[in-house]
C-alpha cells in the first residue's frame, strides 16, 4: 500500500497569476509571429497581411472566451481536450485530442527549424540539423525541473518578447513619420493598389490557414488552468487581455511592417522584423532582433511542450492514451509524456535532407490546417456546454465567467471554420495541406469509434465540479 503511495504523484498548481498572464502571451508569440508573418505579407500583401490576422484574431478571442467559461468551470489539465469528449462525443474528445498532440508535434519541429534557421545565420558552417538537436536538449531540460520553474522562465521569457515588440512599434511609427531612418516620410507610400492585395483578397482568405497557426498555443493558458493557483480567478483574468494583446502583437506589429517594409522584401528567410531595424540603420539591431526571435521560439517551443505533455495526461486519464503517459513524478512532472513530446517534435530534423524554409512552410501549413479541427471541436463544445450544464442541475447565472453575446458568435465562428476548410481544400495552393490533414482526422474518427464501442473511453471526473457549482448555487 505505501508503495503505491509512493509512486502516485499529481500535478501541482505551482502556476502565479503573473506565470498564466505571460504564458498566455508567450504560448503564442513565437514562429507564427516572427517568421510566419513574413510569408503572410509576402503573399496576402502590405494590408492584407494585417486583415488576416486580425480576422482571427477575433475568431480565437471568441474562442477564448468560450474555453474560459468552460475551464472556469471546471479547471483540469488537458481541458482543451476533455470539453470536447464530454459536452459533445467521446470520439470528438479523442479526435480532437491527438490531432491537437500531432499537431502540437507538428508545431514544435516547426518552432525547432525556425530556431536553427536563425541559429544558421549566425553560425553558417554548422548545419541546421545541429541546432534543432541542441534546442530540443534544452527545451526538455526546462520542462523537466518543476511547473514552477516552467512558469518562471516563461514568465522571462515573454517579457523578452513584449518588450522587444513595442520597441519594434515605436521604431516603426517614428520611421513611418520619417523621424527615424534615412527613408524620410513614409506614411501610406508603401499601402499602393499593386502592394496591398498584390495577389488578390483571395490570397488573404488563403493566408488564414498560416495565421490559424500562427494563433497555435494561445490555448495553452486553458490548459494550463489545471495547475494554477485560483483558476477561477486568474484564468478570466488572463483571457480578458486576450484580444488587446492580439491587437498590439500581432495585427499592430503586422499593420507597421506592412507600413515600412517593401511586402516583396519579406519572407520566412528574410523576416520583417529583422528588416526594419535594419532599414531605421540601429547598429546591431537586426542581429540583436534575431536573438530576440531565437529566445522567443524556444519560448513559443517551451509552451507546446508544457501543454500537450498535460494533454497526454488527460488523454491517457480518459483511456485515450497509453495509461504510462499519465505517470507523475514527485516534482509534478509527467516524464513520459514530455518526453514523448520532445521525440516526436523531432519532425524537425527532416531539414537534414530539405531545405529548412520548405520545411518550415511545410510544417505550419498542415498544423494550420488541422488547428481547425481542434477550434471547431472547443466552438461546438461550448455550444453544447450550456445546455449540457442545464441538464445536470447547474445554473448559467452562476458561472464565474461568462461569454457575453452566446451563442451568435459561437455559431458564426464555427461556419468560418468551415468555410475556411473548404477554401483550403479547393485552392491549389493549400490542396496539399488538405490532403495530409484530411485523412489523419478519418483516421483518429476512425480509431476513436473502435475505441468507444469497446468501452474504452472513460469520462473525466466531473462530477467534484458540478456538485460544488450546484451546491453554491443553493447557497445563493
Amino acid at each position: 500500500m505505501n508503495t503505491m503511495e509512493n509512486k502516485t504523484y499529481n500535478l501541482q498548481r505551482g502556476l502565479k497569476s503573473r506565470h498564466l498572464t505571460m504564458i498566455s502571451i508567450g504560448g503564442t508569440i513565437g514562429t507564427g509571429l516572427f517568421l510566419a508573418s513574413g510569408n503572410v505579407v509576402s503573399k496576402a500583401g502590405a494590408l492584407g497581411g494585417p486583415i488576416a490576422y486580425l480576422a482571427i484574431g477575433i475568431l480565437v478571442y471568441v474562442l477564448m472566451k468560450g474555453l474560459g467559461e468552460m475551464s472556469t468551470f471546471m479547471p483540469i489539465p488537458g481541458g482543451y481536450t476533455t470539453y470536447s469528449g464530454l459536452f459533445v462525443h467521446p470520439v470528438l474528445g479523442f479526435m480532437v485530442g491527438w490531432n491537437l498532440c500531432i499537431n502540437g508535434f507538428l508545431g514544435l519541429g516547426a518552432e525547432i527549424v525556425g530556431g536553427g534557421m536563425i541559429l544558421n545565420q549566425f553560425f553558417p558552417g554548422i548545419p541546421p540539423v545541429a541546432f534543432c538537436i541542441g534546442l530540443s536538449l534544452l527545451i526538455l531540460m526546462l520542462n523537466m525541473i518543476d511547473v514552477k520553474s516552467y512558469g518562471e522562465a516563461e514568465f522571462w521569457f515573454a517579457g523578452i518578447k513584449v518588450v522587444a515588440i513595442i520597441i519594434f512599434l515605436i521604431v516603426g511609427v517614428l520611421m513611418v513619420f520619417g523621424l527615424i531612418g534615412n527613408q524620410g516620410f513614409i506614411g501610406l507610400s508603401n499601402w499602393s493598389s499593386d502592394s496591398m492585395f498584390p495577389h488578390g483578397f483571395a490570397a488573404v482568405i488563403l493566408m488564414m490557414t498560416g495565421v490559424i497557426w500562427s494563433y497555435l498555443g494561445v490555448e495553452t493558458v486553458v490548459v494550463a488552468a489545471g495547475e494554477a493557483e485560483k483558476p477561477q480567478h486568474n484564468v478570466p483574468r488572463a483571457i480578458n487581455t486576450i484580444f488587446f494583446r492580439i491587437l498590439i502583437f500581432y495585427v499592430g506589429s503586422v499593420t507597421v511592417m506592412g507600413l515600412v517594409v517593401p511586402y516583396e522584401n519579406v519572407s520566412v528567410l528574410s523576416n520583417g522584423y529583422a528588416g526594419l531595424f535594419e532599414m531605421a540603420g540601429i547598429p546591431g539591431a537586426a542581429t540583436i532582433m534575431n536573438i530576440v526571435i531565437l529566445t522567443s521560439l524556444a519560448s513559443a517551443a517551451n509552451s507546446i511542450v508544457y501543454a500537450l505533455s498535460r494533454t497526454l495526461v488527460a488523454l491517457s486519464k480518459e483511456g485515450k492514451a497509453p495509461k504510462a503517459l499519465s505517470k507523475v513524478n514527485k516534482r509534478g512532472i509527467p516524464v513520459n509524456a514530455v518526453i514523448l513530446t520532445l521525440f516526436l517534435g523531432q519532425v524537425s530534423l527532416i531539414t537534414s535532407f530539405v531545405s529548412p524554409d520548405k520545411v518550415f512552410v511545410w510544417l505550419i501549413s498542415i498544423a494550420g490546417f488541422n488547428t481547425l479541427l481542434g477550434w471547431f471541436g472547443s466552438f461546438l463544445a461550448h455550444y453544447r456546454f450550456r445546455k449540457w450544464l442545464v441538464a445536470n442541475g447547474g445554473s448559467v447565472d452562476k458561472l464565474k465567467f461568462k461569454m457575453g453575446t452566446y451563442p451568435i458568435p459561437t455559431i458564426i465562428c464555427l461556419a468560418a471554420l468551415i468555410a475556411i476548410a473548404i477554401y483550403t481544400a479547393y485552392s491549389a495552393d493549400t490542396r496539399f495541406s488538405f490532403y495530409i490533414g484530411a485523412p489523419m482526422l478519418v483516421l483518429y474518427f476512425i480509431i476513436g469509434t473502435y475505441l468507444s464501442k469497446k468501452g474504452k473511453l472513460q469520462e473525466p471526473d466531473y462530477k467534484p465540479y458540478l456538485e460544488a457549482h450546484i451546491d453554491e448555487t443553493e447557497i445563493k
